[in-house]
Order: structure tokens, then C-alpha cells, then sequence
């Protein structure tokens, strides 16, 4: 686990826009812009806290040197994932909506705001902790809504499970990972084999 202060620096100096390795990028490509990015920031102290950037024995060993290592580590990762991975995803989705939309604005805009808004969002509400999941929840049921919505909150859900379970599989060892291949690979071999008997079943009563 990453320590608090090294977690609480590097948050607020990408909410200030500071940065000590990497230049800031000077375009936005819309407000959506900014909000996302403002959401993918705050979901990412979470996602450091269930990180272990250096081993136990060193910190032990050289508590003072461990801090700033530390401290310039988590600085460093935060730069890296704003700066270069998420600002290099804005821009591939602000071209991709625009090619896909190039003569209505507002359509460009929508789906803008859809594939930047949707992942940032459902990153934070997935790695925040249970107990802030159900506050939230509790608040969007007690909100007006229409009666289609079930189907969307269910899509909510299903992608959130599954980005729940790739951040796990992301923390996992390379033999842990390697063994959940391949039980999902045994798995889906046995579900094949099941849905290929009941179709023969199934033709065989006919």
C-alpha cells in the first residue's frame, strides 16, 4: 500500500496542475474534458492505495530513503497515467468523434462526453470503497427516474463488475494470473462442451 502523504501530494498537484516530470498539456478539447479528468484524478489515489510500490524489507531497512522514493514514485505514476495515458485517450476519442460525426456538432460533443464521462465515472464508483458505493446508490434510487432505466443501471453494474475484475487480475502475480487463465480457459471449454450436449440432446428428442 502506498502511503497516505505520497498519495495526497500527487493528487493535488495534478488538481492544482502541477507537474514535476512531465509538461502539462495546454489543449482541452471540450469541458467534458475537464470533468473527466478531474474524476480519472480522483480515482486514482484509489487505485494506488491497494498498490504496493516498494518492497516491505526496504522500507524497513532505509525508512527515510523509502519516503522519498516513494513520494517521487507515486508522483511520477499519477503523471503518467493523467498526462500520457488519459490525455493520449481524450485526444483518440475527441478524432474518433469527430470522424464519426463530422457534420453535426452536437453529435460529436454526445459521444464525446459519453466515452470520456462513462469510463472515468464507472473507474471511480468501482474502486471507491462498499460502504461509499451504497451512499451513492442509495441517493440515484431516491432520485425521480423513468421506468426504462433498469435495463441501463443493469449495464452499470455488468461493467463495473468488470472492471472491478480486471483491476484484480491487473494486481495478481504472473503465476496467479497465469492460473486464472487458466481456470477461465477450463471454464469456457466446459460450458462449450455442456451447450454442445444439450444441442444434441435437444436434436436427438426431435
Amino acid at each position: 500500500m502506498v502511503s497516505p502523504p505520497s498519495i495526497v501530494v500527487a493528487t493535488l498537484l495534478q488538481l492544482c496542475g502541477v507537474s514535476i516530470f512531465i509538461s502539462q498539456p495546454q489543449d482541452q478539447c471540450s469541458l467534458a474534458s475537464t470533468i473527466a479528468s478531474w474524476l480519472f484524478v480522483l480515482a486514482l489515489p484509489l487505485l494506488l492505495w491497494n498498490c504496493e510500490l516498494l518492497p516491505k524489507r526496504y522500507t524497513n531497512s532505509f525508512p527515510r530513503l523509502c519516503i522519498c522514493v516513494e513520494l517521487l514514485g507515486t508522483i511520477l505514476i499519477s503523471e503518467l497515467a493523467v498526462l500520457i495515458g488519459w490525455h493520449r485517450y481524450e485526444q483518440l476519442v475527441h478524432q474518433l468523434s469527430q470522424r464519426l460525426c463530422p457534420n453535426c456538432r452536437w453529435c460529436g460533443h454526445l459521444s464525446f462526453c459519453l466515452l470520456t464521462l462513462l469510463p472515468s465515472s464507472l473507474l471511480l464508483v468501482t474502486l471507491a470503497p462498499a460502504q461509499w458505493r451504497e451512499f451513492v446508490l442509495q441517493l440515484v434510487m431516491k432520485l425521480p427516474r423513468p421506468e426504462a432505466d433498469e435495463c441501463l443501471l443493469e449495464c452499470v453494474r455488468e461493467l463495473s463488475n468488470y472492471v472491478k475484475g480486471l483491476v484484480c487480475f491487473c494486481q495478481l502475480k504472473r503465476e496467479d494470473r497465469l492460473r486464472a487463465l487458466r481456470l477461465f480457459q477450463l471454464q469456457a471449454e466446459r460450458s462449450r462442451s455442456r451447450s454442445r450436449s444439450q444441442r444434441e440432446e435437444s436434436l436427438g428428442q426431435r
